[in-house]
């Protein structure tokens, strides 16, 4: 601990420009890593870094409990926990310190690199989702009578199961449900968010997080209604597409079935959503990300925009790689958590916004794949 305080003591203060040799790394999978100064992020000072921290050190305790020499998740290199642990220690320690401090930390002891893509390529789509909100009872009625099903148990159970096949009663009997739920299009939506809450009759609620899918692909059934003339370029997001089945409920199923991935759930004891990294997910701090490209844990600084009817606000924010979807892939693509309510539900659903990360490797890691 002492040699901890007396690196931090050296190099808290140290200015990023000490480090001034610019670098460029091409990864085995044709991705290439540009380095970048901080100063050069727009927002990136009055970013709330602390928050950033917090964020990164509980992805840093589940690195803790990992094998240390084994490599994580993602294509960009073969990084492992143990490559964290230097960051992860003195994070510890410098969370309890000023808000400039803990910006220079993040400056001091990472490279900022901009991803591209193999052609060269920095920008992407940002989406976002949140944690949904439904009505329902463990009891079916009339009224509550759209189940919500556990992962099925059984190793024969058929992953080709579609989610037409699903909803046609293809798991009847299997005594899967967990509960049901009043309305249809919004649990639809829960399948695409991952996790929900449940208001049972009585005013009490339960928590509900990803348990598991078919094996069937996400399928955005928004393209097919704009094909078909449903929806306008205006009502191209998820807020015109809810709009619209609810609207139409004689069509609802069959433009639902469309996307054949289902989701399974299960009860979440814990009061905080859990990510696929199995973490606590952060409010607008936690991203989802393509995790066979992005390791898990990994600091992305965001540059995009949340766009609200006419007016634009610029989403500049540091956030950790703590999550992942079925319709998350590519490069440079993620997905914002912006946690729970009716204003996270609004920025998700009007969310689709084209913008880049910048990857935040720890100095120690970048040496090391340096050969120095």
């Amino acid at each position: 601990m002492i040699r901890i305080f007396l690196i931090i003591g050296l190099l808290i203060a140290l200015p990023s420009c000490l480090f001034t040799k610019k670098i460029s790394i091409k990864t085995p999978h044709n991705l290439r890593l540009i380095e970048q100064d901080f100063s050069s992020l727009d927002g990136w000072y009055e970013d709330d870094h602390k928050l950033a921290l917090q964020t990164f050190l509980h992805s840093c305790r589940k690195f803790s409990l990992m094998a240390q020499n084994n490599p994580l998740n993602g294509k960009l290199f073969d990084i492992t926990p143990n490559d964290f642990r230097d960051v992860c220690e003195i994070g510890e320690v410098v969370k309890n310190m000023s808000a400039k401090q803990t910006k220079n930390f993040f400056e001091n002891w990472f490279k900022l690199f901009l991803i591209e893509n193999f052609k060269g390529n920095s920008e992407g789509i940002f989406t976002g989702y949140y944690e949904a909100s439904l009505r329902g009872s463990f009891t079916k009625t009339e009224k509550y009578k759209y189940p919500i099903y556990s992962k099925p148990k059984d190793s024969d159970f058929n992953p080709y199961l579609s989610r037409h096949d699903i909803e046609n009663g293809a798991l009847d009997g299997q005594k899967l449900e967990l509960i049901y739920v009043d309305d249809k299009v919004d649990l639809f939506f829960m399948h695409i968010q991952g996790s929900g809450r449940i208001t049972l009759p009585n005013g009490s609620e339960i928590r509900l997080s990803y348990a598991g899918k078919n094996s069937y692909p996400f399928n955005a059934i928004s393209n097919e209604m704009f094909n078909r003339g449903f929806l306008s370029k205006n009502e191209y997001n998820s807020k015109g597409v809810r709009k619209w089945l609810k609207n139409n409920p004689e069509i609802a199923d069959e433009i639902m079935n469309i996307n054949q991935s289902f989701t399974f759930f299960k009860i979440n004891e814990s009061e905080y959503v859990i990510g696929a990294q199995g973490v606590p997910l952060t409010k607008e701090r936690s991203l989802a990300i393509d995790n066979e490209i992005i390791p898990f844990g990994s600091p992305l600084f965001l540059s995009t925009v949340i766009k609200n009817n006419d007016s634009k606000e610029n989403f500049n924010k540091l956030m950790i790689a703590q999550d992942t979807g079925s319709a998350i892939k590519g490069v440079v693509r993620g997905d914002i958590f912006f946690g729970y309510g009716a204003d996270a539900e609004d920025k998700a659903f009007t969310m689709a916004n084209k913008g880049q990360y910048y990857i935040l490797l720890p100095i120690n890691f970048v040496d090391k794949i340096l050969g120095r």
